[in-house]
């Protein structure tokens, strides 16, 4: 029954030299592709920040795809298209995520028509994808609050896997994070600045659109890094 229901891919690939141009132009070269694309419901090509992600300043190196399939036979396929060859001949190095959404609230370009299952409930493991619109008045006030909340990401306990994403620079911003399991990943979201920078944007409305996506991750491809940083726990 899992392989029949929703399944969610998020890819990310490094590129370097002159392919990180080739990797740039795919944020608007895919979509043709993308719409003809069997089983598609949603996607979003991405770039990133440097670092994490969590950055003002972009990563030319880093970019990545995240779409919503109808079923997971259809995101495997996926990855075998030409389509995905493409994005692995060019880069260095790529990493997929395979996930299956558990709850969500809110919309992303007015999608919210998620599928929600559970393919291992033994599991701990579970990610968020949260992504916003900033109206354009808040701008100066997001970016000035990013740094401290960059910061605390880093070795924070129990994340396993962090990158901060978006469509369009500094206005369209998601990011995607992997966690060893909910409490972790609740005590992060309540406990740190971060929890306190959302409360403060949605306070002064500084939100056009918002999204918060759990998923459950099950299976990976490639590496990064040098490593899948899911290995030991899938």
């Amino acid at each position: 029954m899992t392989g029949l229901t929703q399944t969610v891919t998020i890819s990310f690939f490094r590129y370097r030299g002159v392919n990180k141009i080739w990797g740039m132009k795919q944020m608007y070269s895919v979509r043709a592709p993308m719409r003809k694309m069997q089983g598609v419901k949603f996607y979003k090509p991405l770039g990133s920040g440097s670092g994490v992600g969590y950055s003002i300043w972009p990563d030319w190196s880093v970019y990545g795809i995240l779409v919503v399939w109808e079923n997971e036979q259809l995101a495997k396929d996926f990855l075998k298209s030409d389509v995905f060859q493409d994005y692995v001949n060019h880069s260095v190095e790529h990493y997929t995520v395979f996930l299956k959404p558990m709850s969500s609230r809110g919309s992303w370009s007015g999608f919210s028509d998620w599928q929600f299952s559970d393919p291992n409930p033994q599991s701990e493991l579970i990610s968020a994808l949260t992504r916003a619109t900033l109206k354009s008045n808040y701008l100066f006030k997001f970016w000035s609050m990013v740094p401290r909340v960059s910061k605390e990401h880093e070795n924070y306990a129990g994340l396993i896997f962090t990158k901060g994403i978006g469509e369009i620079p500094f206005v369209e911003q998601a990011t995607f994070s992997i966690w060893k399991n909910k409490e972790s990943m609740e005590k992060f979201a309540m406990t740190t600045f971060h929890g306190e920078a959302v409360m403060e944007t949605r306070r002064r409305k500084g939100f056009k659109e918002e999204m918060f996506t759990r998923l459950k991750p099950y299976f990976s491809d490639g590496l990064w890094n040098g490593k899948d940083p899911l290995k030991e726990y899938l």
